[in-house]
């Protein structure tokens, strides 16, 4: 069972800036939002050439189209080698779709965050080479119950050396109804046995009883930004016509230095 004891300082959504940025690092306060991060036609500039890209599925019950790669799939019996043998292949998928809209918004969020942090923003790297970062979903049908911590999921990673993860996303079309997301005040701290994978998705719901939660509207346009060490989940929904819910984000983790670093 979830801790009853809230770590959150302040209720709702907060802007970006350095000191806001630091506290959802330390998991003080739940959201922050960035409204406004594109136009409308930027929006539907993105969607299009999204919907056009290499769309591939995740095994899971409800139905998640990604265009890009998560670290997440190579984090456990698999060679370092093999994931940063991919990147390239996800890094052409990703600038198809870039070179079809009207922006990047991958490098537009790394700029908005260069901008109130002190230290530098970039796509995580180590000796073996630079990571993805980038991951277009579509999601309409929700996403279960699961958290994201590298320290935990990818301890032999650089990224695992993390002290503190948010995730982000862009979301260029929302649903017409539904499609809220909601993150439970109840980080993970798992039991980890060597010789087992730590499960991170389709988690118990004992795991954030009676943990305070925050919930979030996907509107087109906006970022999101949040601490994802908390289990969160996005319900389905009733698209528009024809649509779904798009979105591209990525995590951003602070390593020791105090640098941001960027992966998928």
């Amino acid at each position: 069972m979830a801790s009853t004891a809230p770590t959150w300082t302040t209720e709702g959504e907060h802007g970006l800036t350095q000191d806001n940025l630091r506290l959802l690092l330390d998991n003080r306060i739940a959201v922050i939002r960035i409204p406004g991060f594109a136009t409308l036609a930027e929006c539907k500039s993105f969607t299009e050439a999204a919907r056009t890209g290499n769309i591939k599925y995740y095994s899971v019950a409800k139905r998640i189209g990604y265009i890009g790669m998560a670290q997440f799939e190579y984090r456990w019996g698999r060679q370092k080698e093999d994931f940063f043998a991919a990147v390239p292949q996800a890094d052409r998928d990703l600038v198809d779709v870039v070179q079809r809209c009207t922006f990047d918004p991958l490098q537009r969020l790394i700029d908005r965050l260069q901008a109130v942090w002190p230290n530098p923003v970039h796509v995580a790297r180590e000796d073996l080479g630079s990571y993805y970062a980038g991951i277009i979903r579509f999601a309409g049908e929700g996403v279960d119950l699961h958290v994201d911590w590298a320290p935990v999921n990818s301890p032999h990673y650089a990224i695992g050396r993390i002290d503190g993860q948010l995730g982000w996303n862009f979301f260029a079309e929302e649903l017409q109804s539904g499609g809220e997301t909601t993150v439970h005040n109840a980080p993970w701290d798992p039991e980890v046995d060597e010789e087992e994978i730590p499960q991170s998705y389709g988690l118990s719901r004992e795991l954030v009883e009676g943990a305070p939660k925050a919930v979030y509207k996907a509107s087109a346009g906006d970022v999101v930004i949040f601490n994802t060490r908390n289990p969160h989940e996005i319900a389905g929904g009733t698209p528009q016509p024809g649509g779904s819910r798009i979105s591209i984000g990525s995590f951003v983790g602070r390593m020791p230095d105090g640098e941001l670093v960027l992966w998928s």
